[in-house]
């Protein structure tokens, strides 16, 4: 006789059940990666198609799945050519060079007339298309054919209506022009004389389209626009009665894809996020953000909104990044009864720094003027040769004068901008003679003076600057080839900033420390003496004048171009001048010996020398990043073209 069964073990019905339950629960457990190994290939096929992503309306939550699913995504990283560095994941599918050309070749293909597999013979057979003759494979071929279908048609209206960002707008005009889309600008006028650097810069003289007489209202209303670039898209510069009929028709055109730049994220609250949400729901509102920092922290925001309120609409809405340089050529631009600068141009490679300019509207609670007049007095009274000034005359009421030393000029300091009428600068006497404050400015007497500069400060108070705002101070920096000053915290927020546009010092350095520490010949991010010239490298000649702070010339020519590391005094610990190791190594480490005021990131951007780099080296690095700004316009315009046509296709709204 048998024994009895347990009802608790399985029968024999039950058993594929357990198998397969068991299996899925082993395979979700698994890493990633084998897990796609244990798809069937079929499956693994469709997965990593191209064509069954969605690439307008993809879930925000897909794009986070690329690095370890199949999906075939790869990263763009900054090379020797400097463009953005794009590691965010909201970033992946943006611009990604490869994936794009064969989505864009497969479109371009799909729009002709003929077969894209065939191909007719001069003798009029068909004939099966070749690999080699597929655009597929040679995607270069059809880019120009690509880039003219993405915008071809597409009617763009450039709207900046509040009176500001002239320099965001020239930016754009910029971009527009080179991806040759056809656009018209609305704003009533240009202020301070913008309209003369277009001319100069770009030879740009179509004047602007009224706004405030309803011209660009009736055409929004009357569908005669596809997409608006919405320069100040800021709820706070939407307050005035004038403009309530424009508002009023973006908001209630159901076909009008809205492309909207936000300045004033600090104030980022529930009434800007309501002033576009029909647009968001409606899908055709994208955020343009003119900084890493600011994607970053508006991507975030709007990603919050969609999970708070549990709206998808808000998760599909895109945040792109533009950088606002347009060309301005300061060597070019005349002097004026205001600013008288000829003197300063062409600048000279061995120049030391000493023209300082500190950019922005003239208030205390904006930028550490008073901090750094304080600093640069202490220094000056502690070390007045350094700054090219003799010592203090006894004299009631004396101020520092020059030394007179032409390879050492005497450093100024010179304050750019609106002067707030409440503002309290405390220049202190002795040093009167030595700041500048520059005040209501013209356009081109602005670029004029500040090309003739050798280095900004930025002079941030607060964090607002480097987590949600941008300073127009940087990108005015880029246009006018003057680099800024600045720790990693300024380039880890403006990370389109490449040599040579920004010189690093070390983090916890005071500004004045740093410029003291380069106009002695040390480079205040590595702790190092500074390379020499190209010049001096070649010839031997110490002849510049570079000197510690005893008096005493660094390397006094030799005949053999070396530099005795010994003599120079450092403001941070001596380093070990006999260690010279070729390895990765902390960045101000014992190593390799890196040229002033830049670290060595990701192994890929070349260092040189303060005031050194070449007209060819800036002309390079404004190139690269008008080819940026060029591709993210055109993949955005292709996106937005898509929709387009999706909501003509499918009559959705």
């Amino acid at each position: 006789m048998s024994r009895p069964r347990s009802r608790f073990l399985p029968t024999r019905r039950s058993l594929p059940f357990l198998l397969l339950s068991t299996l899925f629960v082993l395979y979700k457990s698994i890493p990633s990666e084998l897990s796609q190994k244990a798809i069937p290939s079929s499956i693994s096929s469709y997965l990593n198609s191209d064509s069954e992503l969605d690439p307008i309306y993809p879930h925000p939550n897909l794009h986070l799945h690329g690095s370890g699913s199949g999906i075939g995504i790869s990263t763009k990283s900054a090379g020797d050519h400097g463009t953005f560095v794009e590691t965010s994941a909201y970033d992946l599918p943006k611009l990604i060079k490869s994936k794009n050309d064969r989505l864009r070749a497969k479109r371009l293909r799909s729009k002709r007339a003929v077969e894209p597999s065939l191909s007719t013979t001069p003798e009029g057979e068909i004939t099966q298309q070749s690999d080699e003759e597929d655009p597929i494979n040679h995607p270069d071929e059809v880019e120009d054919e690509v880039e003219g279908s993405a915008i071809e048609g597409l009617r763009i209206a450039v709207l900046e209506h509040a009176g500001f960002h002239e320099e965001v707008v020239g930016a754009v005009l910029k971009t527009l022009t080179d991806v040759g889309a056809n656009f018209t600008l609305y704003r009533d006028n240009f202020r301070w004389g913008y309209a003369e650097v277009l001319e100069s810069g770009m030879n740009y003289t179509t004047p602007p389209t009224p706004y405030s007489d309803g011209t660009f209202a009736n055409a929004v209303s009357a569908d005669e626009i596809d997409v608006v670039i919405h320069i100040s898209c800021d709820h706070g510069f939407w307050n005035w009665p004038r403009n309530v009929p424009a508002y009023e028709a973006m908001k209630s055109n159901p076909n009008l894809e809205v492309v909207c730049m936000l300045h004033e994220l600090e104030n980022l609250n529930e009434d800007e996020r309501k002033s576009w949400e029909i647009a968001a729901n409606q899908e055709r509102l994208t955020y343009l953000t003119l900084s890493k920092h600011v994607k970053k922290y508006l991507k975030n925001e709007v990603l919050k909104w969609s999970h708070s309120l549990k709206q998808l609409s808000w998760g599909k809405v895109d945040v792109e990044e533009f950088v606002p340089i347009f060309p301005v050529d300061a060597a070019v631009l005349p002097d004026s009864d205001s600013v008288q600068v000829s003197e300063f141009f062409p600048k000279r490679a061995e120049r030391v720094p000493s023209r300082l300019a500190i950019l922005g509207n003239i208030q205390p609670w904006r930028r550490n003027y008073n901090p750094i007049l304080g600093d640069l007095h202490k220094s000056i009274q502690a070390d007045p040769a350094s700054w090219g000034y003799l010592p203090l005359s006894t004299d009631p009421n004396a101020t520092y004068v020059s030394a007179n030393d032409d390879s050492r000029l005497p450093v100024t300091l010179h304050f750019i901008g609106s002067l707030f009428p409440t503002a309290q600068l405390e220049i202190p006497e002795s040093m009167k003679d030595m700041v500048f404050i520059h005040s209501d400015l013209e356009y081109i007497d602005f670029y004029r003076l500040l090309g003739s500069m050798d280095l900004i400060l930025p002079a941030f108070v607060g964090w607002t600057y480097l987590e949600k705002k941008l300073s127009s101070a940087i990108p005015a920096g880029v246009v006018s080839r003057v680099p800024v000053l600045g720790s990693e915290l300024l380039l880890n927020a403006y990370q389109f900033l490449r040599d040579p546009s920004i010189v690093l010092h070390a983090p916890g350095l005071r500004e004045i420390e740093a410029v003291e520490m380069l106009r002695k010949g040390i480079d205040p991010y590595t702790n190092r003496p500074l390379a020499r010239t190209h010049h001096q490298a070649v010839t031997g000649d110490n002849s510049s004048g570079n000197e510690n702070e005893n008096g005493n010339e660094i390397a006094k020519g030799n005949g053999k171009g070396k530099v005795s590391l010994m003599d120079a005094k450092p403001l941070l610990p001596k380093f070990n001048s006999n260690t010279h190791t070729e390895g990765r190594l902390h960045p101000r480490g014992l190593g390799k010996q890196l040229p002033l005021g830049m670290k060595k990131l990701n192994d890929d951007i070349p260092t040189k020398q303060i005031a050194s780099s070449s007209q060819e080296d800036w002309a390079e690095y404004h190139e690269n990043l008008y080819n940026a700004n060029k591709e993210m316009m055109l993949d955005l315009f292709e996106r937005l073209a898509e929709r387009i046509e999706r909501r003509k296709s499918f009559g959705k709204f």
